[in-house]
Protein backbone atom coordinates (compact mmCIF):
# COMPACT_ATOMS: atom_id res chain seq x y z
CA UNK A 1 0.00 0.00 0.00
CA UNK A 2 1.91 3.11 -1.17
CA UNK A 3 2.75 5.91 1.23
CA UNK A 4 0.15 9.09 0.51
CA UNK A 5 -0.05 11.79 2.76
CA UNK A 6 -3.75 12.52 2.02
CA UNK A 7 -6.95 11.54 4.50
CA UNK A 8 -10.13 10.24 4.26
CA UNK A 9 -11.50 13.76 5.19
CA UNK A 10 -9.43 15.97 2.83
CA UNK A 11 -6.84 16.96 5.44
CA UNK A 12 -3.40 15.77 5.13
CA UNK A 13 -0.02 14.63 7.03
CA UNK A 14 3.48 16.26 7.88
CA UNK A 15 1.83 19.35 8.27
CA UNK A 16 4.75 20.92 9.80
CA UNK A 17 7.17 19.84 6.74
CA UNK A 18 4.60 21.54 4.05
CA UNK A 19 4.00 24.90 6.44
CA UNK A 20 7.84 25.41 6.24
CA UNK A 21 8.56 24.48 2.96
CA UNK A 22 5.86 26.36 1.67
CA UNK A 23 6.90 29.37 3.50
CA UNK A 24 10.44 29.24 1.86
CA UNK A 25 8.74 28.87 -1.43
CA UNK A 26 6.22 31.70 -1.15
CA UNK A 27 9.61 34.21 -0.61
CA UNK A 28 10.92 32.15 -4.48
CA UNK A 29 13.12 30.43 -2.02
CA UNK A 30 15.13 27.22 -3.42
CA UNK A 31 14.67 24.45 -1.04
CA UNK A 32 16.60 20.68 -0.01
CA UNK A 33 14.73 18.40 0.70
CA UNK A 34 16.63 15.39 2.21
CA UNK A 35 15.90 12.36 4.15
CA UNK A 36 16.78 8.63 4.30
CA UNK A 37 15.71 5.77 2.32
CA UNK A 38 12.17 5.91 1.77
CA UNK A 39 11.23 8.29 4.56
CA UNK A 40 8.46 9.78 2.19
CA UNK A 41 10.17 12.51 0.12
CA UNK A 42 7.89 11.31 -2.38
CA UNK A 43 5.22 11.37 -0.68
CA UNK A 44 5.91 15.30 0.20
CA UNK A 45 6.64 16.50 -3.22
CA UNK A 46 3.29 15.01 -4.61
CA UNK A 47 1.94 16.76 -2.12
CA UNK A 48 3.54 19.93 -2.69
CA UNK A 49 2.27 19.67 -6.65
CA UNK A 50 -1.37 19.70 -5.66
CA UNK A 51 -2.47 22.84 -6.11
CA UNK A 52 -5.82 23.00 -3.20
CA UNK A 53 -2.49 22.51 -0.63
CA UNK A 54 -1.23 25.42 -2.25
CA UNK A 55 -4.59 27.04 -1.62
CA UNK A 56 -5.00 25.51 2.13
CA UNK A 57 -1.97 27.10 3.11
CA UNK A 58 -1.78 30.85 1.74
CA UNK A 59 -5.26 31.46 0.94
CA UNK A 60 -5.62 33.20 -2.34
CA UNK A 61 -2.31 33.36 -2.90
CA UNK A 62 -1.69 29.76 -3.43
CA UNK A 63 -3.26 30.28 -6.78
CA UNK A 64 -0.44 32.66 -7.90
CA UNK A 65 1.92 29.20 -7.83
CA UNK A 66 2.17 26.43 -10.69
CA UNK A 67 3.53 23.17 -9.07
CA UNK A 68 5.49 20.87 -11.34
CA UNK A 69 6.06 17.69 -10.33
CA UNK A 70 9.50 16.21 -12.14
CA UNK A 71 9.92 12.28 -11.15
CA UNK A 72 13.20 11.50 -12.45
CA UNK A 73 12.74 8.07 -12.37
CA UNK A 74 10.95 8.48 -15.61
CA UNK A 75 14.50 10.23 -17.42
CA UNK A 76 14.56 8.05 -20.25
CA UNK A 77 18.27 8.44 -20.57
CA UNK A 78 20.60 9.36 -17.95
CA UNK A 79 21.98 12.09 -19.92
CA UNK A 80 21.97 16.08 -21.00
CA UNK A 81 19.13 15.40 -23.40
CA UNK A 82 16.93 12.87 -21.18
CA UNK A 83 16.85 15.19 -18.16
CA UNK A 84 16.14 18.04 -20.31
CA UNK A 85 13.41 16.36 -22.08
CA UNK A 86 11.62 15.29 -18.79
CA UNK A 87 10.94 18.84 -17.52
CA UNK A 88 9.82 20.19 -20.99
CA UNK A 89 7.35 17.33 -20.78
CA UNK A 90 6.11 17.66 -17.11
CA UNK A 91 5.88 21.24 -17.82
CA UNK A 92 3.01 20.17 -20.46
CA UNK A 93 1.36 17.65 -18.15
CA UNK A 94 1.16 20.18 -15.41
CA UNK A 95 -1.19 22.60 -17.67
CA UNK A 96 -3.67 22.79 -20.75
CA UNK A 97 -2.25 25.92 -21.26
CA UNK A 98 1.44 25.12 -21.45
CA UNK A 99 0.71 21.74 -23.20
CA UNK A 100 -0.75 24.49 -25.54
CA UNK A 101 2.17 27.03 -26.16
CA UNK A 102 3.29 27.14 -29.75
CA UNK A 103 6.92 27.60 -28.29
CA UNK A 104 7.36 24.80 -25.79
CA UNK A 105 5.79 22.60 -28.00
CA UNK A 106 8.59 23.82 -30.62
CA UNK A 107 11.17 23.66 -28.48
CA UNK A 108 10.27 19.96 -26.95
CA UNK A 109 10.46 18.62 -30.45
CA UNK A 110 13.83 20.03 -31.36
CA UNK A 111 15.18 18.41 -27.90
CA UNK A 112 13.66 15.56 -28.53
CA UNK A 113 15.14 15.54 -32.14
CA UNK A 114 18.23 17.77 -32.22
CA UNK A 115 20.34 19.03 -35.13
CA UNK A 116 23.32 19.24 -33.42
CA UNK A 117 24.50 18.53 -29.89
CA UNK A 118 24.61 22.65 -29.29
CA UNK A 119 20.50 22.53 -29.47
CA UNK A 120 20.08 20.57 -26.52
CA UNK A 121 20.81 23.04 -24.02
CA UNK A 122 19.68 25.56 -26.15
CA UNK A 123 15.94 24.16 -26.92
CA UNK A 124 15.62 23.32 -22.89
CA UNK A 125 16.19 27.12 -22.06
CA UNK A 126 13.94 28.41 -24.76
CA UNK A 127 11.12 25.91 -23.90
CA UNK A 128 11.73 26.88 -19.94
CA UNK A 129 12.04 30.36 -20.44
CA UNK A 130 8.44 30.21 -23.04
CA UNK A 131 6.84 28.60 -20.01
CA UNK A 132 7.79 31.44 -17.05
CA UNK A 133 7.25 33.96 -19.96
CA UNK A 134 3.76 32.60 -21.08
CA UNK A 135 2.10 32.34 -17.41
CA UNK A 136 1.34 34.85 -14.71
CA UNK A 137 1.73 32.31 -12.07
CA UNK A 138 4.64 31.12 -10.65
CA UNK A 139 6.95 28.02 -11.64
CA UNK A 140 8.13 25.53 -8.78
CA UNK A 141 9.96 22.76 -9.94
CA UNK A 142 9.61 19.75 -7.77
CA UNK A 143 12.38 17.33 -8.59
CA UNK A 144 11.95 13.77 -7.20
CA UNK A 145 14.60 11.23 -7.08
CA UNK A 146 17.08 14.30 -8.06
CA UNK A 147 20.15 12.26 -6.46
CA UNK A 148 21.66 10.27 -9.56
CA UNK A 149 20.59 12.84 -12.33
CA UNK A 150 22.65 15.27 -9.89
CA UNK A 151 25.04 12.95 -9.25
CA UNK A 152 25.92 11.78 -13.06
CA UNK A 153 24.62 14.37 -15.37
CA UNK A 154 26.87 16.71 -16.82
CA UNK A 155 26.81 20.29 -14.80
CA UNK A 156 25.84 22.03 -18.18
CA UNK A 157 22.06 21.47 -17.91
CA UNK A 158 21.93 22.06 -13.91
CA UNK A 159 24.18 25.39 -14.90
CA UNK A 160 21.46 26.04 -17.07
CA UNK A 161 18.46 25.60 -14.51
CA UNK A 162 20.82 28.13 -12.28
CA UNK A 163 20.94 30.68 -14.99
CA UNK A 164 17.26 30.82 -15.85
CA UNK A 165 16.62 30.87 -11.79
CA UNK A 166 18.56 33.66 -12.13
CA UNK A 167 17.43 35.77 -14.48
CA UNK A 168 13.54 34.88 -13.86
CA UNK A 169 14.21 34.59 -9.52
CA UNK A 170 10.70 36.01 -8.78
CA UNK A 171 8.78 34.16 -10.99
CA UNK A 172 10.43 30.35 -10.91
CA UNK A 173 11.81 28.51 -7.94
CA UNK A 174 13.38 25.14 -7.46
CA UNK A 175 12.53 21.87 -4.57
CA UNK A 176 15.17 18.75 -4.92
CA UNK A 177 14.75 15.61 -2.87
CA UNK A 178 17.70 13.77 -2.61
CA UNK A 179 19.43 11.57 -0.08
CA UNK A 180 22.23 13.87 0.82
CA UNK A 181 22.95 17.84 0.74
CA UNK A 182 23.64 18.45 -3.29
CA UNK A 183 26.93 19.58 -2.25
CA UNK A 184 27.79 15.88 -0.81
CA UNK A 185 25.95 14.22 -4.14
CA UNK A 186 28.74 15.63 -6.56
CA UNK A 187 32.26 17.69 -5.17
CA UNK A 188 32.63 19.28 -8.85
CA UNK A 189 32.67 22.87 -8.45
CA UNK A 190 30.39 23.54 -11.32
CA UNK A 191 27.37 21.48 -9.70
CA UNK A 192 28.39 23.17 -6.98
CA UNK A 193 27.01 26.59 -8.31
CA UNK A 194 23.90 24.84 -9.17
CA UNK A 195 23.80 23.83 -5.15
CA UNK A 196 24.83 27.46 -4.00
CA UNK A 197 20.92 28.56 -5.19
CA UNK A 198 19.43 26.51 -2.14
CA UNK A 199 22.11 28.14 0.34
CA UNK A 200 21.49 26.64 4.02
CA UNK A 201 17.70 25.95 2.93
CA UNK A 202 18.19 22.67 3.62
CA UNK A 203 14.78 20.87 5.02
CA UNK A 204 16.10 17.42 6.75
CA UNK A 205 12.70 15.26 6.66
CA UNK A 206 11.97 13.33 9.98
CA UNK A 207 10.33 10.12 9.65
CA UNK A 208 6.20 10.25 10.89
CA UNK A 209 4.90 11.81 13.63
CA UNK A 210 3.62 9.62 16.14
CA UNK A 211 -0.05 11.05 15.36
CA UNK A 212 1.06 10.55 11.79
CA UNK A 213 1.92 7.16 12.35
CA UNK A 214 -1.11 6.54 13.93
CA UNK A 215 -3.41 7.89 10.98
CA UNK A 216 -1.50 5.60 8.75
CA UNK A 217 -1.71 2.58 10.80
CA UNK A 218 -5.65 3.30 10.95
CA UNK A 219 -5.92 3.57 7.39
CA UNK A 220 -4.00 0.08 7.37
CA UNK A 221 -6.64 -1.40 9.36
CA UNK A 222 -9.68 0.16 7.32
CA UNK A 223 -7.80 -1.25 4.43
CA UNK A 224 -7.13 -4.60 5.29
CA UNK A 225 -9.03 -5.28 8.59
CA UNK A 226 -7.12 -5.55 10.84
CA UNK A 227 -8.52 -5.40 14.64
CA UNK A 228 -5.59 -3.39 15.98
CA UNK A 229 -5.64 -2.40 19.65
CA UNK A 230 -3.79 0.78 21.27
CA UNK A 231 -0.77 -1.43 22.66
CA UNK A 232 -0.44 -2.38 19.12
CA UNK A 233 -0.13 0.94 17.79
CA UNK A 234 2.36 1.25 20.35
CA UNK A 235 4.30 -1.51 19.47
CA UNK A 236 4.10 -0.37 15.95
CA UNK A 237 5.43 2.78 16.30
CA UNK A 238 8.31 2.03 18.56
CA UNK A 239 9.38 -0.84 15.72
CA UNK A 240 9.20 1.36 12.72
CA UNK A 241 9.89 4.98 14.60
CA UNK A 242 7.56 6.54 12.62
CA UNK A 243 9.24 5.54 9.60
CA UNK A 244 6.38 4.62 6.57
CA UNK A 245 7.65 1.97 5.11
CA UNK A 246 8.50 0.03 8.29
CA UNK A 247 5.34 1.15 9.94
CA UNK A 248 3.20 -0.92 6.76
CA UNK A 249 5.67 -3.65 7.40
CA UNK A 250 5.22 -4.37 10.95
CA UNK A 251 1.28 -3.82 9.80
CA UNK A 252 1.51 -6.62 8.07
CA UNK A 253 3.91 -8.76 10.38
CA UNK A 254 1.72 -8.35 13.57
CA UNK A 255 -1.61 -8.39 11.82
CA UNK A 256 -0.58 -12.09 9.87
CA UNK A 257 0.57 -12.87 13.78
CA UNK A 258 -2.95 -12.25 15.03
CA UNK A 259 -4.76 -13.91 12.28
CA UNK A 260 -2.77 -16.95 13.19
CA UNK A 261 -3.39 -16.64 16.84
CA UNK A 262 -6.10 -19.12 17.69
CA UNK A 263 -7.26 -16.86 20.06
CA UNK A 264 -5.84 -13.74 19.84
CA UNK A 265 -4.41 -12.52 22.87
CA UNK A 266 -6.87 -10.32 25.02
CA UNK A 267 -5.26 -10.00 28.52
CA UNK A 268 -2.51 -7.37 28.39
CA UNK A 269 0.30 -9.23 30.34
CA UNK A 270 -0.83 -12.33 27.40
CA UNK A 271 -0.53 -9.68 24.01
CA UNK A 272 2.93 -8.41 25.97
CA UNK A 273 4.22 -12.05 25.43
CA UNK A 274 3.03 -11.60 21.82
CA UNK A 275 3.86 -8.63 20.98
CA UNK A 276 7.85 -10.28 22.38
CA UNK A 277 7.03 -13.24 19.88
CA UNK A 278 6.27 -11.03 17.07
CA UNK A 279 9.47 -8.99 17.67
CA UNK A 280 11.75 -11.95 16.81
CA UNK A 281 9.77 -12.36 14.02
CA UNK A 282 10.26 -8.41 12.96
CA UNK A 283 13.79 -9.14 13.14
CA UNK A 284 13.63 -12.22 10.42
CA UNK A 285 11.23 -10.21 7.99
CA UNK A 286 13.01 -9.90 4.86
CA UNK A 287 11.24 -6.95 3.87
CA UNK A 288 12.06 -5.01 7.08
CA UNK A 289 15.68 -6.01 7.13
CA UNK A 290 15.86 -4.31 3.14
CA UNK A 291 14.71 -1.61 4.56
CA UNK A 292 16.80 -1.45 7.20
CA UNK A 293 19.41 -1.99 4.76
CA UNK A 294 19.03 0.57 2.91
CA UNK A 295 19.62 3.02 5.40
CA UNK A 296 22.57 1.16 7.07
CA UNK A 297 24.05 1.42 2.97
CA UNK A 298 23.23 5.01 2.52
CA UNK A 299 25.57 6.03 5.95
CA UNK A 300 29.30 6.25 5.38
CA UNK A 301 31.90 3.78 7.56
CA UNK A 302 31.99 6.82 10.20
CA UNK A 303 28.58 6.60 10.62
CA UNK A 304 28.22 3.03 10.49
CA UNK A 305 30.60 3.20 13.26
CA UNK A 306 28.73 5.54 15.58
CA UNK A 307 25.89 4.14 14.95
CA UNK A 308 27.23 0.38 16.58
CA UNK A 309 29.03 2.63 18.82
CA UNK A 310 26.46 3.95 21.03
CA UNK A 311 26.03 2.07 23.57
CA UNK A 312 30.09 1.01 24.02
CA UNK A 313 31.16 2.58 27.37
CA UNK A 314 34.92 3.63 25.94
CA UNK A 315 33.94 5.19 22.46
CA UNK A 316 34.41 8.63 22.26
CA UNK A 317 32.36 9.60 19.47
CA UNK A 318 33.22 12.05 16.61
CA UNK A 319 30.77 14.81 17.23
CA UNK A 320 30.34 16.06 13.71
CA UNK A 321 28.88 12.87 12.75
CA UNK A 322 26.92 12.25 15.28
CA UNK A 323 25.26 15.91 14.24
CA UNK A 324 24.91 14.86 10.86
CA UNK A 325 23.30 12.05 12.12
CA UNK A 326 20.80 13.71 14.48
CA UNK A 327 20.40 16.22 11.77
CA UNK A 328 19.53 13.49 9.25
CA UNK A 329 17.32 11.92 12.10
CA UNK A 330 18.86 8.79 12.43
CA UNK A 331 19.63 9.67 15.93
CA UNK A 332 17.35 11.20 18.48
CA UNK A 333 18.33 12.17 22.14
CA UNK A 334 15.74 10.64 24.36
CA UNK A 335 16.43 11.69 28.21
CA UNK A 336 19.52 13.36 27.14
CA UNK A 337 20.62 9.64 26.06
CA UNK A 338 21.54 9.20 22.29
CA UNK A 339 19.89 6.15 20.77
CA UNK A 340 18.56 5.46 16.70
CA UNK A 341 15.46 6.84 15.92
CA UNK A 342 13.53 3.16 15.87
CA UNK A 343 13.83 -0.35 17.00
CA UNK A 344 14.15 -2.01 14.08
CA UNK A 345 17.24 0.09 12.91
CA UNK A 346 18.75 -0.33 16.48
CA UNK A 347 18.68 -4.01 16.14
CA UNK A 348 19.64 -4.36 12.71
CA UNK A 349 22.77 -1.89 13.73
CA UNK A 350 23.32 -4.43 16.38
CA UNK A 351 23.34 -7.49 13.98
CA UNK A 352 25.26 -5.83 11.45
CA UNK A 353 28.34 -4.78 14.43
CA UNK A 354 28.06 -8.24 16.32
CA UNK A 355 30.96 -10.61 16.35
CA UNK A 356 30.21 -14.28 15.54
CA UNK A 357 29.96 -16.40 19.10
CA UNK A 358 33.41 -18.15 19.56
CA UNK A 359 33.53 -21.82 19.77
CA UNK A 360 34.87 -21.54 23.42
CA UNK A 361 32.07 -19.43 24.12
CA UNK A 362 29.71 -20.25 26.92
CA UNK A 363 27.41 -17.34 27.25
CA UNK A 364 26.21 -15.60 23.99
CA UNK A 365 23.45 -13.11 22.95
CA UNK A 366 21.93 -13.08 19.69
CA UNK A 367 21.01 -10.14 18.70
CA UNK A 368 19.01 -11.60 15.33
CA UNK A 369 16.75 -13.97 17.78
CA UNK A 370 17.31 -11.59 21.22
CA UNK A 371 17.63 -15.23 22.57
CA UNK A 372 20.52 -15.28 25.53
CA UNK A 373 22.57 -18.67 25.29
CA UNK A 374 24.41 -20.21 27.87
CA UNK A 375 26.46 -23.14 26.90
CA UNK A 376 24.24 -23.03 23.24
CA UNK A 377 20.67 -23.17 24.75
CA UNK A 378 18.46 -20.62 25.58
CA UNK A 379 17.77 -19.27 28.94
CA UNK A 380 14.46 -18.47 30.47
CA UNK A 381 12.97 -15.32 29.01
CA UNK A 382 13.91 -12.55 29.89
CA UNK A 383 11.87 -9.08 30.98
CA UNK A 384 12.39 -5.92 29.08
CA UNK A 385 14.82 -4.75 31.45
CA UNK A 386 16.65 -7.63 32.15
CA UNK A 387 16.87 -7.58 28.20
CA UNK A 388 18.49 -4.48 28.35
CA UNK A 389 21.29 -5.00 31.32
CA UNK A 390 22.28 -7.89 29.30
CA UNK A 391 22.46 -6.25 26.20
CA UNK A 392 25.00 -3.30 27.86
CA UNK A 393 27.12 -5.63 29.58
CA UNK A 394 27.16 -7.38 26.35
CA UNK A 395 28.29 -4.84 24.02
CA UNK A 396 30.67 -3.76 26.78
CA UNK A 397 32.08 -7.49 28.12
CA UNK A 398 34.95 -7.68 29.93
CA UNK A 399 34.48 -3.95 30.74
CA UNK A 400 33.36 -2.43 34.05
CA UNK A 401 29.67 -0.49 33.90
CA UNK A 402 29.34 1.43 36.22
CA UNK A 403 25.82 1.82 38.61
CA UNK A 404 25.53 5.70 36.57
CA UNK A 405 25.55 3.99 32.74
CA UNK A 406 23.38 0.72 34.10
CA UNK A 407 20.39 3.57 34.97
CA UNK A 408 21.13 5.64 32.45
CA UNK A 409 21.08 3.34 29.45
CA UNK A 410 18.55 0.74 31.36
CA UNK A 411 15.90 3.03 32.74
CA UNK A 412 16.74 6.02 31.33
CA UNK A 413 18.36 9.65 32.18
CA UNK A 414 15.30 10.92 34.32
CA UNK A 415 15.37 7.91 36.70
CA UNK A 416 19.14 9.06 37.96
CA UNK A 417 17.78 10.13 41.28
CA UNK A 418 14.76 7.55 41.50
CA UNK A 419 17.25 4.13 40.96
CA UNK A 420 19.20 3.10 44.33
CA UNK A 421 21.53 0.76 44.73
CA UNK A 422 19.24 -1.95 46.06
CA UNK A 423 16.88 -1.64 43.02
CA UNK A 424 19.95 -2.16 40.45
CA UNK A 425 20.86 -5.34 42.73
CA UNK A 426 17.53 -6.42 42.69
CA UNK A 427 17.97 -6.13 38.71
CA UNK A 428 21.10 -8.02 38.98
CA UNK A 429 20.18 -10.76 40.87
CA UNK A 430 17.42 -11.65 38.75
CA UNK A 431 18.92 -11.80 35.72
CA UNK A 432 22.38 -13.93 37.42
CA UNK A 433 19.10 -16.25 38.22
CA UNK A 434 18.62 -16.57 34.50
CA UNK A 435 22.01 -16.96 33.42
CA UNK A 436 24.21 -17.95 35.59
CA UNK A 437 24.36 -21.86 36.65
CA UNK A 438 25.00 -21.25 40.28
CA UNK A 439 23.72 -17.50 41.25
CA UNK A 440 25.31 -17.63 44.53
CA UNK A 441 29.13 -17.96 43.08
CA UNK A 442 28.50 -15.95 39.66
CA UNK A 443 30.54 -17.60 36.75
CA UNK A 444 29.58 -14.74 34.23
CA UNK A 445 28.04 -11.40 35.62
CA UNK A 446 30.60 -10.78 38.96
CA UNK A 447 30.98 -7.96 40.67
CA UNK A 448 33.65 -5.29 41.30
CA UNK A 449 33.18 -3.94 44.72
CA UNK A 450 33.40 -0.41 44.63
CA UNK A 451 33.42 0.25 41.04
CA UNK A 452 30.15 -1.68 39.26
CA UNK A 453 29.61 -5.17 36.96
CA UNK A 454 31.51 -7.09 34.79
CA UNK A 455 30.66 -9.22 32.42
CA UNK A 456 32.89 -12.38 30.79
CA UNK A 457 31.69 -14.72 27.69
CA UNK A 458 33.78 -17.14 28.77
Amino acid sequence: MPLTLRLLNGDYMRRYDVENILRHLYAMQCVEIVGMSNIGKSALLRLLAQPDVWVKELGEAGQEFLPVYIDCNRILDMTEQGFSELVLRCLQEASQALAALPELVNAYDMLVAPASDFQVPLSFSRGLTAAIESTTRKLVLLFDEFDDPFTHIDARVFLNLRAVQDRYSRQIVYVTASGRPLPALNLDRRHGEFAELFGHRIWYLAPLTRSDTEQQIRRYMTAYEADFTNADIDFIYQWSGGHPRMAEGVCRVLHQALEDADPPPTDPMERWRFHRRTAALLLVDEYLTRECSKIWNECTPAEQTELGALALADHKPDQDVIDELLRRHLLNRVEGRLQIFCRLLAEYVQRQTAQVAPESSSLWVDTASGQVLVNGAPVETLTALEYKLIQLLFQNRDKIIDKYAIVTQVWGESYIDEVDDARIEKLISRLRQKIEPDPASPRFLTTIRGRGYRLTVE
